[in-house]
């Protein structure tokens, strides 16, 4: 599964509504799911053979940039590690803020990751035949 449908099972799960006894598994569930499709991203963009290395190769003046999305990461995982734990012991409206914010933090750095690729691949600094 790619970011984007587990953001989208996140953000489907949250929508049901609180007093139905299947959100919370529903909720666990696409939680779980974003969290493996996180961890695949993880494992193709870090590392010496992972997407970033590439284009570290390729653009080095976007290092800074590449750093930010290597941080991004961490920020993730916590936002996972935390509506995780409140998963079992919170209510609809803490795990719905929650996830609220671990979407947006998926989001932005999808968006961040886009803007960078651009860079490196698509923008001509001129000079180069």
């Amino acid at each position: 599964m790619e970011l984007l449908g587990g953001i989208q099972r996140v953000e489907h799960a949250i929508q049901t509504p609180a007093g139905d006894p299947a959100w919370r598994p529903a909720v666990t569930q696409a939680v779980a799911q974003l969290k493996a499709a996180f961890a695949a991203h993880v494992r193709e963009t870090e590392g010496p053979s992972g997407l970033y290395a590439g284009v570290l190769g390729d653009a080095p003046r976007l290092a800074q940039g590449l750093y930010g999305l290597v941080g991004d990461h961490e920020t993730v995982w916590e936002a996972l590690d935390k509506l995780e734990g409140h998963l079992e012991l919170e209510g609809h409206p803490v795990v719905c803020q929650d996830a609220v914010r671990l979407i947006h933090e998926v989001w932005q750095h999808r968006q961040r990751g886009a803007d960078l690729l651009y860079e490196a691949y698509d923008t001509d600094l001129g000079g180069e035949t």
